[in-house]
């Protein structure tokens, strides 16, 4: 084996957070989300039946009820690019969240396995379970992640000195997933999807009525 072909077999791999599945929904509504901004515009300003518009500040409202939303979710997305990430490097595995807290570090030869599951969460139901020696069970959401270099990745901790296997768990219901890796996180959203729905309508509800009655007291 070539020296080249020796150190990039332990050359450090860097996996970025992939934002496409968030992006994708967004650019495809961005359509109708322009018309919907300026149909609500139009509908503040200048009124309806025998409620009068609020003028030029309802317009202004309008889009600024739609902007800044948009605005958090783009910051929320960068930062998420800039901070989260899952590195491979002198034989440590680290994972970084969105934040860029450290929410995995361990040695590569500690990882146990690589455990392929599907839970009742949202819409999107696999996840990837990372086990190791000392370490709580992490769980991954492939989809969030650069793919070639996740495959890399995968490919460096299923190989010598790691040897993870690779399992696939199938269907797991809540008791049988916190039983076999008990102290995974998942996020409360997604365990109670449902609950989270409701309160995001109620939310988005309370959103609306609020920048409408704003227009008519700017």
């Amino acid at each position: 084996m070539s020296a080249e072909m020796t150190d990039s077999s332990y050359a450090p791999i860097k996996v970025r957070a992939d934002n496409r599945v968030y992006k994708a929904p967004l650019l495809g509504g961005a359509v109708p989300i322009g018309l919907g901004t300026i149909r609500l515009g139009l509908r503040l300003a200048n009124g309806r039946g025998s409620s009068p518009g609020a003028g030029w500040p309802g317009m202004i409202v309008a889009i600024l009820a739609v902007v800044v939303p948009l605005v958090w979710f783009a910051g929320g997305l960068a930062l998420r690019r800039a901070k989260a990430a899952v590195a491979l490097e002198d034989g440590v595995l680290s994972v970084r969240d969105r934040w860029g807290r450290l929410v995995l570090l361990t040695l590569e030869s500690d990882v146990t396995g690589l455990h392929y599951v599907r839970i009742p969460v949202d819409g999107h139901k696999d996840r990837l379970v990372i086990t190791s020696v000392d370490d709580a069970p992490l769980v991954l959401d492939t989809r969030l992640w650069e793919e070639e270099p996740l495959r890399r990745l995968f490919g460096r901790l299923t190989a010598p000195p790691a040897q993870a296997p690779v399992r696939q768990l199938g269907m797991l219901t809540w008791p049988q997933f916190r039983s076999r890796f008990p102290g995974a996180k998942v996020p409360w959203r997604q365990v109670h999807f449902w609950w989270f729905a409701i309160f995001v309508t109620i939310l988005t509800i309370a959103y609306i009525a609020f920048f409408v009655n704003l227009s008519y007291f700017v």
